[in-house]
């Protein structure tokens, strides 16, 4: 997945009020890609070489990208399990474009929205009835309101709807440090992506393999290893 058909998706997603159709592995690969240059930027001797920087800066755009399509289609999902909690009628086609975990979220969100519903103004002191967990392959409309729905739980819960896509985080396999500035510097971005600026005596914590050659050029002392 290159960085231009990341964003292509993203300006697909941005264009229309619908759900685009991704690729179920989309973010599994996205996380991928990103671990895969996080250890080409940790495999350079020097974070601050301009090869380096290149491919931080590459991990950000990445990050970002993918973020923003996370949060616009987080914001459909949202509006879709509104409507279905409110009881209106969803096609098949609607949720068609839910990748897996999505449609986890969406369920999720469906039920808390009807069990607040219940709490809070409907006022009743039983529990909400289970809400039906939705199939994107079922050929009827999705209305769920019925509240014996076992083999549908059981069969959701041996299917790949309830694996999360991601499953480690990026920066798992960065440590940290904690370093005091000895004198200022230049803003910087660091080989987690994030950036940097100090001034001397402040104390922050910044990636070891930037504070390991900070402390190599006399810039920061190391007060805590990580």
């Amino acid at each position: 997945m290159h960085l231009d058909d990341l964003r292509t998706i993203l300006l697909e997603e941005r264009d229309t009020g619908e759900l685009t159709t991704i690729s179920h592995d989309l973010f599994t690969k996205i996380s991928e890609h990103i671990r895969s240059l996080q250890q080409e930027v940790y495999s350079h001797e020097d974070p601050f070489s301009d090869e380096a920087r290149v491919l931080i800066e590459k991990v950000s755009s990445v990050r970002t990208t993918v973020e923003e399509v996370f949060r616009i289609r987080t914001d459909k999902i949202v509006g879709l399990a509104l409507s279905q909690a409110e009881g209106s009628y969803l096609e098949r086609e609607e949720l068609r474009a839910l990748i897996p975990a999505e449609l986890e979220m969406f369920n999720q969100i469906v039920e808390a929205i009807r069990q607040s519903k219940t709490q809070l103004i409907e006022w009743k002191t039983t529990p909400a009835p289970q809400v039906r967990i939705l199939h994107a392959d079922e050929d009827e409309c999705f209305q769920t309101s019925e509240p014996d729905l076992t083999d549908d739980m059981d069969r959701a819960e041996d299917s790949d709807y309830f694996k999360p896509d991601i499953k480690t985080s990026p920066d798992a396999s960065f440590t940290n440090d904690i370093v005091l500035a000895l004198s200022g510097m230049e803003p910087f971005m660091g080989i987690d992506g994030r950036t940097y600026e100090m001034e001397a005596g402040d104390i922050l914590t910044l990636p070891s393999r930037n504070a390991q050659v900070l402390v190599e050029r006399d810039i920061v002392l190391n007060i805590l290893p990580g």
